[in-house]
């Protein structure tokens, strides 16, 4: 009974000890990506293209292969894991042991039997082999074509040294090779394929598909996910040939990606004006909107850099590029990446449902907020479970499709990329060039997508590193990017445009524009510098004052409050942005009228700040409510919220947060108010500053901004110019900070600037040695494993580790419980975000609770991986909602860091 093979996801008390016969299982998962691979997809034919092989042909040996992913599980070794109670299923062998996974013996038995089924023709053809000379090419192309498959559960496997006698039994009753032999023989007739031998000897033809089995494992991840979903792949046990069950695993497949929003990508529309969009609005385009509506889209994958000032419709702008750009068949979706989850959240939010307009009515496009915190989200939560309106024949007790499709997408941020139409941090693109288990099915979502990423100036040295190696990994796989800024220096741009040259393998960019606003656009041979004219209204002067000290700053501030004006106080550090509120406290008439916003509040209490903030300064704020507010604030402040203050007062930070901290001056049109003036504590100016020029007067500051050097250069360029006009000396102020300065720099200052360009090195080296090298294609690389489980890498290179701590409190019958209690998501929004350092000074866990906490651990998934504290029992520290986390002493100088995903 050669196919009555154990496949092992059920469990053997598993309603009554059901399996499902193995080689039905692969087809199942064969079936899907028959239908993933459809040759009139633009996915398939964008591999077609580039791998020089018809769309039909191309399937058809891509699911072969795919058919073959789970051979490793012919292995008696594998097959002891049940004990089945029919008696035609193989029983096990007592001496073998199932010590390596089922992926890796895959591999082993396809390393151990190759060349014989070549020979007896169970592959197809004669069976005669190709010289010696290229019998080496060809076992590495057959190599590189399975491992994908063989790689399904998320990594490359590699069979190594293994000895396949060891796991593939040969006993009176059945011979687990020749089993296998067998299924591989029935599956070559039924899918009537040719391998192409011209193809596989060829080592250029090889290194082509290397670049893109990231892709294909991607494909192979997701077909193994929906064929091995029991709701459409019901188990069978009835024994019948391969070609009468592979109509039946074809028409579950279909039902399955119907269910899940893969049956067809959605159908765009072409572009028709930014009224058909906002209808009823009588809408005119910005100077860069309307560039993004008449420019010429050139052939294949493309990158545009859009530069220009806050307020100038840079995301509309890059909707329209991208739904032309759909519509001309260079997509079909499209993923939003931000630097925050903040910022993330306010593009979700400011999307709305505008994505549809880039599909036609009937397409239903998937849209998914990706990053760590979205439970928290209450508009993505309610879209996950909205239905349309052509859903609602559905029984009153069964899930609607959209519904469904929604939710699968939802329930795994490994999903998230799958979407038709993403929104989320850069992180989540990030992850699919580092060795995260499944970072392909990440790669492969975004494969064939327009990657939108903004505030791409705000990354640093590791993080731009993974960025322009992932537009080079973007531009092979045929998707096209688009860049947004407000405050980019020149040689970032020129480092972006180079690195998606790279994948495309071409020459660096040799861009010669240096006018602002600027729309660059960079093809396989399309180079374009379009400089751009700005409206009026969005011209602005902010006038600079400078402080000398936090006096002065509290003095400006108490004027301002008598006047009736409110103010913000942006501060570097949240130990400065505490004191200076205390101080406040005191000094105000009404404390009522100030509000503190840190990184260091539990959740809940963030989300009600965040609140607060927007209805004291928001767009919609009232005079009345505005008046005396004043808001003490650290950069949380000008990431993502959009409120508008009279006067601002910002400690010294590099220029390009100034003026992004200066964009929430006076940002809304309201009645007659000041000239806009940016006040800056800063030291006193002095042109051969020492060491200690900055620690003196701002010691949190230089904690955080450890290269002096470039605050010394932005206050310089600040002085010079006395003022910060956008976007008429936009180059200038940027360039005077991140230019070419370095002559400029005082002697008192070079050692740190060093210091900071070394750190920057290493930066760089890291991300080179995190990331995976995507063009040697997803295999294991013998000199180097990447894939160890233990080894702890990031998207982000931080000085140190973080940790979320779960805040806690006891019931008046001594009972542990969360912070919040009775709310939706009470685990998450009792968690703040701590430095490793900072979270050592709480107080540990008395020794009595520690059950109850694990109790409490496993009640709330949320909670695994957390440091628990228990605020009352703490003597040193404490936490209230209105000043967040205090510690014992104010000695905790460092800034608060980005948000992470």
């Amino acid at each position: 009974m050669s196919y009555y093979l154990y496949w092992g996801k059920a469990k053997p008390s598993d309603e009554g000890n059901s399996c499902h016969l193995l080689p039905y299982h692969s087809l199942d998962v064969a079936a899907v990506g028959w239908y993933l691979l459809a040759p009139d997809r633009p996915l398939a034919q964008c591999l077609s293209h580039q791998l020089d092989l018809s769309p039909e042909a191309l399937r058809r040996l891509l699911v072969f292969l795919l058919g073959l992913h789970d051979l490793g599980k012919f292995s008696r070794a594998f097959q002891s894991l049940a004990r089945p109670a029919d008696p035609d299923l193989v029983p096990p062998i007592k001496q073998m042991a199932y010590t390596e996974r089922h992926d890796r013996l895959g591999a082993l038995l396809w390393q151990s039997c190759w060349i014989e089924w070549w020979r007896d023709g169970v592959l197809g053809g004669d069976g005669e082999l190709p010289p010696r000379r290229e019998r080496r090419q060809l076992a590495d192309g057959l190599r590189a074509l399975l491992a994908p498959m063989f790689g399904h559960h998320g990594q490359p496997v590699d069979a190594g040294q293994l000895n396949a006698d060891q796991f593939f039994g040969d006993d009176e009753h059945a011979s687990d090779k020749e089993v296998a032999r067998r299924f591989v023989a029935d599956w070559v007739m039924l899918i009537e394929f040719e391998l192409p031998l011209d193809k596989l000897v060829s080592v250029e033809w090889r290194e082509i598909f290397l670049t893109l089995s990231w892709t294909v494992a991607g494909w192979a991840t997701l077909s193994d996910w929906l064929g091995s979903n029991r709701d459409h792949f019901a188990y069978c046990q009835k024994a019948m040939p391969l070609a009468d069950y592979w109509p039946i695993a074809l028409d579950r497949a279909d039902r399955a990606l119907m269910e899940t929003g893969f049956a067809q990508p959605p159908e765009p529309v072409p572009y028709a004006g930014l009224a058909s969009w906002f209808e009823g609005q009588s809408i005119t385009p910005t100077p860069l909107q309307r560039e993004a509506e008449i420019l010429a889209l050139g052939d294949g994958q493309q990158l545009f850099i859009l530069e220009d000032v806050t307020g100038a419709g840079k995301t509309e702008a890059a909707c329209i590029l991208a739904q032309r750009l759909l519509a001309a068949g260079h997509g079909e979706g499209l993923y939003f990446a931000l630097p925050t989850m903040a910022t993330s959240n306010a593009m979700y939010e400011r999307l709305g449902h505008l994505h549809r307009r880039f599909y036609t009515e009937a397409s239903r496009p998937s849209c998914v907020l990706a990053h760590g915190a979205r439970e928290l989200n209450d508009t993505f939560m309610k879209a996950v479970a909205a239905e349309q309106p052509e859903d609602r024949d559905y029984a009153d007790d069964d899930m609607t499709a959209t519904t469904r499709c929604n939710r699968w997408l939802a329930d795994s941020r490994k999903k998230s990329l799958l979407a038709d139409v993403g929104v989320g941090t850069i992180d989540q693109a990030l992850m699919g060039l580092l060795p995260f288990r499944h970072q392909s099915l990440r790669l492969y979502g975004l494969a064939r997508k327009v990657l939108i990423v903004d505030e791409v100036h705000a990354y640093d040295h590791y993080m731009q590193t993974l960025l322009n190696q992932l537009l080079a990994h973007h531009a092979r796989q045929g998707g096209s990017a688009i860049l947004l800024t407000a405050t980019m220096p020149v040689a970032m741009r020129e480092a972006l445009a180079s690195a998606w040259r790279g994948g495309l393998g071409k020459q660096p960019v040799a861009l010669q524009e240096d006018a602002f606003p600027l729309l660059t656009q960079v093809g396989d041979d399309l180079e374009r510098e379009t400089p751009l004219a700005t409206r009026p209204e969005v011209s602005r002067e902010v006038g600079i004052d400078w402080l000398a000290n936090e006096e002065q700053a509290l003095d400006i501030v108490m004027a301002a409050v008598e006047a009736g004006e409110c103010v913000a106080w942006v501060r570097n550090t949240v130990d400065d942005a505490i004191r200076a509120y205390e101080q406040l406290c005191q000094h105000h008439p009404d404390p009522e009228r100030c509000l503190l916003f840190h990184s260091r509040f539990a959740m809940v209490d963030r989300q009600r700040i965040e609140s607060d903030v927007i209805e004291r300064l928001g767009k919609a704020s009232t005079p009345d409510r505005r008046r005396g507010q004043v808001l003490i604030s650290t950069q949380v402040f000008q990431e993502s919220l959009d409120c508008d203050v009279d006067l601002m007062i910002s400690d010294l930070a590099p220029i390009d947060l100034l003026i992004q901290r200066a964009g929430r001056l006076q940002r809304h049109v309201r009645g007659p108010r000041r000239a806009p003036v940016l006040s800056v504590l800063a030291p006193e100016w002095s042109d051969e500053p020492d060491a200690q020029w900055l620690k003196r007067a701002l010691p949190g500051t230089q904690a955080v901004y450890r290269d002096t050097s470039l605050l010394w250069l932005t206050q310089r360029v600040l002085r010079e110019l006395g003022a910060i006009r956008m976007p008429d000396e936009a180059r200038l102020l940027i360039e005077g900070a991140y230019g070419l300065v370095a002559d400029l720099v005082p002697d008192g200052l070079q050692e740190a600037r060093w210091e900071q360009r070394g750190m920057q090195g290493v930066a760089v080296s890291m991300a080179n040695f995190n990331a995976l090298s995507l063009e040697r294609g997803y295999l294991r690389q013998p000199e180097i494993d990447q894939w160890q489980e233990e080894l702890e890498i990031g998207t982000r290179l931080v000085d140190e580790p973080t940790l979320n701590v779960a805040l806690l409190k006891c019931t008046a019958d001594d009972e542990l419980t969360l912070w919040v209690e009775g709310e939706r998501h009470a685990a998450m929004l009792s968690q703040v975000k701590l430095r490793q350092s900072q979270a050592e000074k709480l107080a540990d866990l008395p020794v009595g609770f520690q059950a109850k906490w694990e109790a409490l651990q496993e009640h709330y998934k949320a909670l695994r991986f957390t440091r628990p504290w228990l605020v009352e029992a703490d003597t040193a520290c404490a936490y209230d909602a209105q000043w967040g986390v205090r510690f014992s002493s104010n000695t905790d100088n460092q800034g608060d860091g980005r948000e992470s995903a």
